[in-house]
C-alpha cells in the first residue's frame, strides 16, 4: 500500500475506516476454544448522546464486544420530582436495571420509543418486527415488564407508555403497507414440525423461517391463535388484531394443517420419522381446573377456560344475576368482566391471596374495579351448595396463612369464621394443564412427578432428542409476551441441535453503570405532560364486547414519547472488538457509530464522543 493510499478514507457498507496502515496485532477466545490472532484495523467510536439504544449493534456484533450503560439519575434534591429521593448508593443500585433487561422477549423499547419522538414511525416498525412476530397482539394484551422498570415511572412521574406505542405502530405498519411480505428464505433441507398454532407455536416457526428452515403448524382446532382466539375476550384482543400478526407469518411461507389431532393420527413420533427433523410441541394448557370441593359438578359451575371459549364461540350461556370467580389471576380478571357483559349485576371475584400476593396484574385488578367487579381476599372455598343441582350459593374460610410452596400454593384456613357468599354462577379460574395426549404413541418423552415434561431447561428438550417445547409446557406463566420468549428460545436450540452445535448460553448481559459524566438531572428535562391512553368509559365498556383501550394520537404520541429520559446508550469493549464494522453498517441511525484508528484497551481513549 502506498503512503498516499494510506491517507486515504476508505468507505465500507457506509462507514468510514482510517489509518488502516497500521493495524493492531489482537488475540480472542471465545466458546473455551484456542486463542485465534489477527490484524485489527479499525475500531468503532461512539457519539453517545446521538445513541437511542436500539440494541440492533448489539445483537449485531459477532463477538458480543457491544454492551449497554445506564445512566444514573440524580434525585438526590426533593424538588426535582414528586417521587421520593434515592441516596447514591441506591441510584448507582438502579443502573443495573433496564426496560430492555425486563423484556422477556429482548426489546430495547428505549429505541422505537426514541424513534417515535422523532416521527420515524416506519424505522420504529422495523426495530419492533426485527425481535417481535406479534406486534398487534403484543401491542395489547403484553404484561408490559418494560413500564414496570421504566426510571421515569419510578422517579419522576408515570412511565412511558410503551405497549400503547408499539400498538400504534403496528397499526400504522398495517395501514401502510410497511408489513414485509416476501416469502421467508430457504437455506437449509430440514424441515421442523411445530405442534400447536398459538403465540409460542407461530413465533417459534417465524423465527425458524427466518433462520432458512421449512416449517409446517399442526394444530387439532380448524383455525390459528391457541388459546389467544378461544379465551382472550375481545375487549382486550380482538378478532382482527389477532388474525393479521398470524395471517402474516402464514403468508410468507409458514405451512398451516389444521385439524390434525398430534398425538392420536399421527404421533409426534410418526412425524419425526416420516416428515420433519425436528419437532416443537406448543401446544398450550387447553384444559380448564376446578378444585375437588363438594358441589362442583353443580349447574352454573365452569371452569375458565370452558365458559370463556364457549363465550368467544358464541354458544348461549346463561348466566345469573349473582357470579363468583374463584381466582386470583389474569384469566380471572377476564372472566369476571365477561360476566358483566353477559348481564351479570353483582360479579366477584374470590381469591386465597391477599392484596399484594395476587397474580393479577395491578392494572388488571383497576380496569376490572372500575367497571364494577369486586374482590374477596384471603378467602378459601370450601363447599358449594344449592338446591337440586344448581349452585345457588358458595361456603367460604378466611386464609389466615398463605405461601407458595415448592408444590404449588399453601394456606391455612380459619373454618370458625366461614362465611357464605350467594352466586348462581360460579367459573373457576384457577389454572389451566397440558393435554397430555399430544405425546400419546411416542415412548421416550418422560413426564416428571407432576406430569409435567421432563426437559433440558437450557434448550427446551425433551428426553427424546429432537423433539422440543415451548409456551405452557415449559412454564405455565399464563403471559403472551413470556410465551413468545420461550419460542425464540427453542427456536435457538432447535437451529443448534439441527446445525449439529451446541446451543449457545442465553446471552443476559445486565447493563453497566455509565461513568458520573453521563449523569441525568430531572431538574434540567423538557417538562412535558403524561399522555393519557384514550379507553371507553366503564359504564359504556359493559354493554358489549368493543374493544376497550384505544389507540393514541401519533401527535401525543409523539409528545409523550420525548418524556423518555434517554437512560441507556451502548459502548464497545476494544478487547473483543475485531473492527469489522457490523455495528456501523447496521446502526438505524446512520451517524451513531463511527469507524476510527484500531483501539485496543489500553489506548482506548477517547472510547468516545459527544454530538456537535
Amino acid at each position: 500500500m502506498t503512503a498516499s493510499a494510506s491517507k486515504r478514507s476508505l468507505q465500507s457498507g457506509g462507514f468510514f475506516m482510517r489509518d488502516i496502515v497500521n493495524p493492531i496485532e489482537i488475540r480472542l477466545t471465545q466458546g473455551g476454544g484456542s486463542p485465534v490472532g489477527l490484524k485489527k484495523v479499525a475500531s468503532p467510536v461512539m457519539k453517545t448522546d446521538a445513541c437511542i439504544n436500539c440494541g440492533t449493534c448489539l445483537r449485531a456484533c459477532p463477538t458480543g464486544a457491544i454492551y449497554e450503560l445506564q445512566r444514573q439519575i440524580c434525585r438526590l434534591c426533593p424538588d426535582c420530582a414528586d417521587s421520593p429521593i434515592l441516596f447514591p448508593r441506591d441510584m448507582e443500585a438502579l443502573t443495573a436495571e433496564s426496560c430492555a433487561g425486563a423484556c422477556p422477549i429482548g426489546h430495547y423499547p428505549e429505541g422505537y420509543v426514541n424513534q417515535v419522538a422523532e416521527g420515524a414511525f416506519e424505522k420504529a416498525w422495523e426495530r419492533i418486527i426485527a425481535v417481535n412476530p406479534l406486534p398487534s397482539v403484543l401491542g395489547r394484551i403484553c404484561s408490559r415488564p418494560c413500564e414496570d422498570a421504566c426510571k421515569r415511572g419510578k422517579l419522576i412521574d408515570a412511565p412511558l407508555p410503551i405497549r400503547a406505542m408499539k400498538r400504534l405502530v403496528a397499526d400504522m405498519a398495517y395501514e401502510k403497507g410497511w408489513v414485509e411480505t416476501g416469502r421467508y428464505p430457504r437455506k437449509y433441507g430440514e424441515r421442523v414440525a411445530v405442534v400447536g398454532a398459538g403465540p409460542a407455536g407461530v413465533a417459534a416457526a417465524h423465527d425458524l423461517s427466518m433462520r432458512g428452515y421449512e416449517c409446517v403448524i399442526y394444530d387439532a382446532s380448524p383455525s390459528f391463535g391457541g388459546m389467544l382466539a378461544k379465551s382472550v375476550p375481545s375487549f382486550r384482543l380482538p378478532a382482527q388484531a389477532l388474525e393479521r400478526d398470524f395471517a402474516a407469518i402464514l403468508a410468507r411461507g409458514v405451512t398451516f394443517r389444521p385439524n390434525v389431532e398430534i398425538g392420536r393420527n399421527p404421533s409426534i413420533a410418526d412425524l419425526l420419522a416420516r416428515e420433519c427433523d425436528a419437532v416443537l410441541v406448543a401446544a398450550g394448557a387447553p384444559k380448564g381446573v376446578k378444585l375437588p370441593i363438594p358441589g362442583a359438578d353443580f349447574m352454573g359451575v365452569f371452569n375458565a377456560v370452558e365458559f370463556m371459549t364457549s363465550v368467544k364461540a358464541g354458544f348461549p350461556l346463561k348466566v345469573g344475576e349473582k357470579a363468583l370467580v374463584i381466582g386470583g389471576g389474569s384469566v380471572a380478571t377476564d372472566v369476571a368482566r365477561t360476566l358483566l357483559r353477559l348481564g351479570a349485576f353483582d360479579v366477584a371475584v374470590a381469591c386465597v391471596e391477599g392484596e399484594c400476593d395476587m397474580p393479577a396484574f395491578s392494572w388488571e385488578l383497576e380496569e376490572a374495579e372500575d367497571e364494577g367487579v369486586r374482590f374477596i381476599r384471603s378467602a378459601a372455598p370450601v363447599a358449594i351448595g344449592g338446591d337440586w343441582q344448581k349452585v345457588q350459593w358458595v361456603d367460604m374460610d378466611p386464609v389466615t396463612r398463605f405461601a407458595l410452596g415448592e408444590c404449588g400454593i399453601e394456606c391455612d384456613t380459619n373454618s370458625t369464621g366461614r362465611f357464605r357468599v350467594e352466586a348462581d354462577t360460579v367459573v373457576f379460574a384457577v389454572g389451566q394443564r397440558p393435554d397430555p395426549g399430544v405425546f400419546a404413541k411416542t415412548a421416550g418423552v418422560e413426564m416428571d412427578a407432576r406430569g409435567r415434561v421432563r426437559i433440558d431447561p437450557s434448550t427446551q428438550m425433551t428426553t427424546l432428542a429432537g423433539v422440543f417445547v415451548a409456551g405452557d409446557l415449559v412454564e405455565a406463566r399464563g403471559s403472551v409476551v413470556e410465551a413468545v420468549a420461550s419460542a425464540r428460545r427453542a427456536a435457538t436450540a432447535i437451529d443448534a441441535y439441527l446445525r449439529g452445535r451446541t446451543a449457545p448460553a442465553p446471552k443476559e448481559k445486565a447493563p453497566v453503570g455509565a461513568p458520573v459524566d453521563e449523569k441525568i438531572f430531572p431538574v434540567r428535562l423538557e417538562k412535558l405532560n403524561v399522555a393519557g391512553i384514550p379507553a371507553l368509559l366503564p359504564e359504556d365498556a359493559v354493554t358489549g364486547f368493543d374493544e376497550v383501550e384505544g389507540a393514541m394520537d401519533v401527535a401525543q404520541a409523539v409528545e409523550d414519547a420525548r418524556r423518555c429520559m434517554k437512560c441507556g446508550y451502548v459502548d464497545v469493549r476494544h478487547d473483543l472488538c475485531i473492527g469489522c464494522g457490523t455495528c456501523a453498517a447496521v446502526c438505524p441511525q446512520g451517524d451513531v457509530i463511527r469507524m476510527d484508528r484500531p483501539r485496543t484497551p489500553e489506548n482506548a481513549a477517547p472510547a468516545k464522543e459527544v454530538q456537535s
